[in-house]
């Protein structure tokens, strides 16, 4: 009966982080059994893009030693899938992010580690969410707690969707001639002439 339970969870930790991943260019690889890294293991996901990968690693229990142990191991494999990513797109930096699913929320013990934990951008930064409890009151519409406080995922909505083509600002024509003229004979060639004007 737990492992149904923690089961369904992560299903609904999946469909959590998925909408926000995809709001910000981020895709689900289904085939994690393609990447060259270590075994998957159970119940881990991950989202990728040309900038990022999020990687959903679950934590078997929400006490210090428990969640160190889960973030050693995920950044260990996570580290393997960075370094892959980055040799495939040719040695172009990924960002990585790498989010803890705990069963419950931290213990009080453990909250100093989880806020040590967090702040270490050691490999990639870190990020721990845990099911919403009867006690939260958005407990029906929010059933993961702190996944839109995942950094490339906490961005304000967008009304046009992430997607692969540059887009330029509309600007003013002063500021486009500006534009053309640096293009034209370069930064430091306008900055020169800027100086001398």
């Amino acid at each position: 009966m737990i492992e149904q339970a923690t089961h369904t969870d992560l299903t609904t930790a999946y469909a959590a982080l998925d909408a926000l991943c995809i709001k910000v260019g981020l895709a689900r690889i289904v085939q994690l059994s393609d990447l060259k890294a270590a075994a998957v293991p159970d119940g881990v996901a991950l989202w990728s893009s040309t900038y990022a990968q999020l990687l959903l690693w679950p934590c078997p229990a929400s006490d210090a030693a428990a969640v160190d142990a889960a973030a050693d191991a995920g950044q260990r494999w996570f580290d393997e899938v960075l370094v892959a990513g980055e040799q495939h797109a040719g040695g172009n930096p990924i960002d990585g992010y790498l989010v803890l699913a705990l069963p419950e929320p931290p213990d009080e013990e453990a909250r100093d580690d989880v806020r040590r934990l967090e702040l270490s951008a050691q490999v990639c930064r870190k990020h721990l969410i845990w099911p919403s409890t009867a006690d939260d009151p958005d407990h029906e519409t929010v059933p993961w707690r702190r996944v839109a406080d995942v950094t490339v995922l906490g961005l304000p909505s967008s009304e046009i969707a992430a997607g692969t083509e540059l887009q330029w600002p509309d600007i003013d024509t002063e500021a486009r001639v500006l534009w053309e003229e640096i293009n034209a004979i370069g930064v430091s060639a306008a900055l020169l002439r800027d100086e001398t004007a």
